[in-house]
């Protein structure tokens, strides 16, 4: 069987720096948390749009907005294909506004330059290369 899914990634901007979350991976292993950009699936019958949206609110619980789409990527994983759709996005509340899905350890807000720091997914990494943000 085929499978086909499209996934979201919100790259959220605030005063020249962008937002990591820190997302439970799994508890078997000695450091279950990954630093990553807010990110879903879209739904069946979902705009990729409102994905975005829905995964910024869902991850944050405030509302994001969309300024640009930034790039887009695929995979194979077995019978399954990924198709991604990375977004540049903004938030207009205070990060005391911030309630924090329970997937979520915690957040912060880094500068481009230190992406390497913190984001482990080579991928991620390589797409970022050449996209202005």
């Amino acid at each position: 069987m085929q499978d086909l899914f499209v996934r979201v990634k919100g790259i959220v901007k605030k005063d020249g720096k962008y937002l990591l979350l820190k997302r439970w991976v799994d508890d078997r292993i000695p450091d279950p948390f990954i630093w990553e950009f807010v990110d879903g699936v879209v739904n069946h019958g979902e705009a990729p749009d409102d994905a975005v949206k829905r995964s910024i609110h869902e991850a944050l619980g405030v509302d994001g907005s969309i300024d640009k789409i930034l790039y887009t990527w695929s995979g194979m994983q077995e019978e399954t294909q990924w198709i991604g759709i990375a977004y540049l996005c903004s938030v207009n509340e205070d990060d005391a506004a911030f309630a924090l899905s329970e997937d979520f350890g915690e957040y912060c807000w880094v500068k481009r330059t230190e992406f390497e720091q913190y984001i482990e997914n080579p991928f991620v990494l390589k797409d970022l290369e050449d996209v202005t943000l």
